[in-house]
């Protein structure tokens, strides 16, 4: 409460500040020209009541000032016509305000406006933002400028939903927001968010209006939402769902969960503290000497990971979020709608790497990461291999969708190799030769039919046959260190690859 009334007594000072030094310029001052002509959305209304509103959408909270006088005005899903008027520099006052009577959702905005128009005596411009201030300390409303009039406009769109029966409270809130997830050991950049009171009963509805400019098509992009009732995290999403970029579209069905509670007596998260941290060590390889692993996880549950495979000279990033599962003792990460990586929390300074399905691995080689006394960020320039290229590298087949694959005993691996010469692309799908052509287009890749020879073998069929499968269903490729992935025309992974030396 303290905070709010030196906020609120600052910004009043200010405007009375503008309205003392300045008023002996006031009648030199063309005040018109001062606000005449120009169009502004709401961003928040902060009260005398200790209350801040927020808009859900703030392009439905809007007002125009006109060079004659004249002021229109959008309250959610009603239009307004009246004038204004100022007496003096900075000073305000609005005429009774002709308001369409559609019924809206409810929203406390929606009426504390009306209510308020009568009472606005002042405004100051600021930092390109406009303010309105009502009598008698009553309150004060902030607008930013509305976009030119055709500034491009586009939105990610979606629904939001959570398992359990039941109903939100009345106070509940949804916050929805896209942001820009490329930037490695850094928060992630929100381009935009949403806001919406009073969300009802799932699946919920929204609408992320954002500025194109500020997508950038070789960025990653992604989606996450929460439920707060109060200061109260009610449910929220644990991952993040990527969109626009990377053959995905803009939209999206997002699942909310409680959030994860560490089981009675522990807290492991709290043995996260210090984040950012890094951890590290060498794990086993099967067909190296080692894997120089380094986890880093940021506190805004995102983390950064490379893998060196020793003696190869080629390594592979990976970046996405993190989260406790309801054990409270498992660390899983995940990028996109995929679980990437497991390890046990055994305490604050040890991960121990799980297998595929979050269970122990019987070995007593080391599994384990330690905490590093420094957090050491992954640069992008660092990786001594760099991406390796589509084309002239020999891809070794590591998994079809999420489940890993192995080669069958005496047999060759299942790989391809894309001739840049020709445009054919050749292989084996672990038993039989393949062969066929491919054409790329930036991120498009299209293969033709794949020929192959026709042999039988014993084992490894089932696996060749859902390779060319997912080969059948290849439409765009994107390469991150070692690693190329396939994806198919909903951007839903088909096969990952690695790059080895040519054989």
């Amino acid at each position: 409460m303290k905070n709010f009334r030196i906020e609120l007594s600052w910004l009043v000072t200010i405007l009375l500040g503008f309205l003392t030094t300045d008023r002996a310029q006031a009648s030199s001052k063309n005040v018109v020209g001062d606000l005449g002509s120009t169009s502004w959305q709401l961003v928040k209304f902060l009260g005398s009541d200790d209350k801040t509103l927020v808009p859900d959408d703030r392009s439905r909270y809007t007002i125009t000032f006109e060079s004659d006088g004249s002021v229109s005005v959008r309250i959610d899903c009603n239009r307004g016509h009246g004038t204004w008027k100022s007496s003096g520099l900075n000073q305000i006052e609005f005429g009774p305000m002709a308001l369409t009577r559609a019924m809206c959702p409810p929203a406390p905005l929606n009426d504390r406006i009306p209510k308020d128009w009568p009472y606005v005596r002042s405004y100051m411009r600021k930092e390109g933002h406009l303010f309105l201030a009502l009598m008698a300390d009553g309150g004060i409303y902030e607008f930013e400028p509305m976009a030119a009039e055709g500034t491009k406009r586009a939105a990610v769109k979606g629904t939001a939903a959570y398992r359990e029966r039941m109903a939100l409270p009345a106070d509940a809130v949804l916050e929805v927001a896209l942001e820009d997830a490329s930037k490695a050991d850094a928060p992630a950049e929100v381009i935009a968010r949403v806001r919406k009171e009073h969300p009802g009963s799932p699946p919920i509805a929204f609408e992320i209006t954002y500025d194109p400019a500020k997508i950038d098509p070789r960025h990653a992009y992604s989606v996450w939402a929460r439920i707060t009732v109060g200061d109260q995290l009610m449910f929220t999403t644990m991952q993040n769902y990527p969109v626009l970029t990377q053959g995905n579209s803009n939209e999206v069905t997002v699942l909310l969960q409680r959030p994860t509670e560490p089981i009675a007596g522990s807290s492991p998260e709290a043995g996260l503290s210090g984040l950012p941290a890094t951890f590290g060590g060498t794990l086993p390889c099967a067909d190296c000497p080692g894997i120089r692993y380094q986890v880093n996880l940021l506190a805004d549950h995102t983390f950064v990971s490379r893998m060196t495979y020793e003696e190869r000279d080629s390594g592979f990033d990976e970046r996405g979020s993190w989260q406790l599962a309801n054990d409270g003792r498992t660390l899983v990460m995940q990028r996109g709608n995929e679980t990437r990586e497991q390890f046990a929390l055994l305490d604050g300074n040890t991960l121990r790497k799980l297998d595929a399905n979050g269970n122990e691995i019987e070995s007593k080689l080391n599994y384990d990461l330690k905490r590093t006394p420094q957090f050491t960020p992954i640069e992008q320039s660092s990786l001594g291999a760099g991406n390796a290229s589509l084309e002239n590298t020999y891809w070794k087949l590591a998994s079809l969708g999420d489940t890993a694959v192995a080669s069958a005993s005496q047999q060759q691996e299942p790989h391809l190799v894309f001739n840049s010469e020709n445009h054919h692309v050749s292989g084996s799908g672990g038993c039989n030769r393949l062969t066929g052509s491919y054409e790329i287009n930036g991120d498009q890749l299209s293969l033709g039919e794949m020929a192959s020879t026709m042999m039988a073998c014993l084992k490894g069929m089932d696996t060749e046959q859902a390779f060319l499968k997912a080969l059948s269903q290849v439409k765009t490729w994107k390469i991150t260190g070692q690693h190329l992935e396939l994806f198919d025309i909903d951007g839903k992974l088909v096969a990952r690859l690695e790059a080895h030396h040519m054989k």
